[in-house]
């Protein structure tokens, strides 16, 4: 059996760490191929001296809607740096405000090709970020960053094994409590952190049940939303558990990804204030998982209806994706 220590995440109520971010509806990125003069000019070469007209040795860089940015308070956010970080894959970003964007909505921004590449892990064929918020250094009072985090992000991926997010908390499970047949692994592409886990089977030789923990505090007791990133290569669909206290345990079906990641979403998972710890308990063999990313319910996305005991109706706001959710604890 392989026992690794638990690791804790002391977080603040998530309705703190949202407002410390702007949550964007959408992120694009601009100056790839073929689009290489529209980065030229940036607007804030004009009221920056760290903005200069070609961008020279800058990658990570923006335009902000101009539905914000304005001559008028051009002073505030030219030239400053933005943190971005992307709740999808779990990478975050610090990079350079150079230019307005005509074409974004409120709150979104237009990001660098290099900027883009990096918080999709290099998926730029997706086009848009969806999962995504920011917040200006030193910024006007909506959008100023916590001065917690002034220092705390930087533009390589973060070390940190599980953290605060925009928008909730992203827990590494790689780094989590592993029990019975569950291991390390490095094969699929596209993981996040140091590498994801592997389960083998439901128990191992010595009969201890396979799962993967980590501990939660939060201040707030109540429902949240849980997102899962897992691939399942088999053939068909397969069933573990996410349990959370030991007490509140749901009943998941992992649908076949091929060597692809997918995210599962639960909704309304019951959590208590204090301590909480958050199992992947197994069932079912060959699967592999990433992340668990906990956040504020309720979530208003894609209707999704599942089959669950009570007959409940739950929302997706990813993927509607070949999966069964079944809630023991409604």
């Amino acid at each position: 059996m392989k026992l690794y220590n638990l690791f804790t995440l002391t977080a603040s109520l998530l309705s703190i760490v949202s407002a410390s971010y702007y949550k964007a509806s959408r992120m694009t990125y601009y100056g790839g191929p073929g689009d290489e003069d529209s980065v030229k000019d940036p607007f804030c070469q004009d009221y920056s001296s760290k903005v200069d007209k070609y961008l020279t040795g800058v990658d990570y860089y923006v335009a902000i809607t101009a539905e914000i940015l304005s001559k008028s308070n051009a002073s505030s956010y030219c030239g400053k740096k933005i943190k971005i970080s992307n709740a999808e894959t779990g990478r975050s970003l610090t990079a350079l405000v150079v230019d307005k964007c005509h074409s974004c909505g409120y709150g979104n921004i237009d990001l660098s090709v290099e900027a883009f590449r990096y918080l999709s892990r290099d998926h730029l064929s997706q086009g848009v970020l969806r999962q995504a918020s920011w917040c200006i250094v030193d910024g006007p009072s909506k959008f100023a960053c916590p001065s917690s985090s002034s220092s705390s992000t930087s533009s390589s991926s973060s070390s940190s094994s599980s953290t605060v997010s925009a928008g909730g908390i992203y827990i590494q499970l790689e780094k989590g409590t592993r029990h019975g047949d569950v291991s390390k692994r490095y094969d699929i592409k596209y993981y996040s952190g140091s590498g994801y886990i592997y389960i083998g089977s439901p128990y191992s030789k010595s009969g201890t049940r396979s799962s993967v923990a980590a501990k939660v505090d939060l201040r707030k007791s109540g429902k949240y939303n849980i997102i899962i990133k897992y691939n399942n290569s088999s053939s068909s669909s397969k069933e573990n558990r996410i349990v959370v206290n030991d007490s509140n345990v749901y009943k998941v079906k992992f649908g076949k990804t091929g060597s692809e990641w997918k995210k599962l979403t639960i909704e309304g998972v019951r959590f208590k204030s204090g301590e909480n710890i958050i199992q992947v308990r197994a069932t079912d063999v060959f699967l592999n998982y990433i992340f668990i990313f906990i956040y504020e319910f309720p979530y208003k996305g894609k209707s999704l209806k599942v089959e669950i005991n009570l007959k409940c109706i739950m929302k997706s706001p990813f993927y509607e994706m070949d999966f069964l959710i079944i809630c023991e604890l409604c």
